[in-house]
């Protein structure tokens, strides 16, 4: 039989390819273009701001109240609340980004444009990392208010995503009505299940 059909050959192919496209992913993301697909709907910074106002910060935003004596004090609204307050009305996932970074706003308007563009809403919601949304999300999974290190994907059920697994998870989802699809969510799947997280981490980083 031929070698091409050997399947710890095909095994072995399989493992490259995730890798290669792992590393073509996370470059392809920090240096594309601002516009790769024309899309009606609202710019990354409409987007964002749309979301912080959807969920009511500053606005009607329940806040913590502490009795000290006979008076009460109003506190700033708690993480926590924050946090719950996003995803109640609308459970798609929150990629959070650095928002002072231009590259990683390529990046992120290169995943805004593949993500359902021909729908008015996409798959996924943006918040900036050094907004009040992004330092809430961030606490909720673990890491430091003020932590810019990674791109991070908050979903619905708690969950909390960075590096490498942000990125090939946000890419399970991209694709529809472009050339990206099926392609892009068949390969992000491929790499997340064959090759290790410290591989793709390392190409990540």
């Amino acid at each position: 039989p031929a070698k091409e059909h050997d399947p710890q050959n095909m095994s072995k192919n399989m493992l490259l390819c995730a890798a290669l496209l792992c590393s073509a992913t996370r470059h392809a993301m920090s240096f594309a273009p601002l516009s790769v697909v024309p899309t009606s709907r609202p710019s990354l910074q409409l987007r964002s701001c749309s979301m912080t106002a959807e969920i009511g910060l500053g606005a009607d935003m329940p806040n913590q109240q502490l009795d000290v004596g006979a008076s009460t004090q109003t506190l700033l609204p708690t993480w926590k609340g924050l946090a719950e307050r996003v995803f109640e009305k609308d459970q798609r996932p929150v990629i959070l980004y650095d928002g002072v970074c231009n590259l990683c706003n390529g990046g992120v308007n290169f995943m805004l444009d593949f993500d359902e563009p021909e729908k008015l809403k996409g798959n996924y919601r943006f918040a900036a990392l050094q907004s009040e949304v992004g330092k809430a999300l961030l606490q909720r999974g673990g890491r430091a208010h003020d932590d810019l290190s990674s791109i991070v994907l908050a979903t619905h059920d708690g969950r909390t995503f960075t590096e490498s697994e942000a990125i090939l998870r946000i890419g399970q989802k991209l694709g529809g009505g472009t050339p990206l699809w099926p392609w892009a969510p068949f390969a992000s799947t491929v790499a997340l299940v064959a090759v290790p997280g410290f591989v793709r981490d390392n190409v990540y980083r």
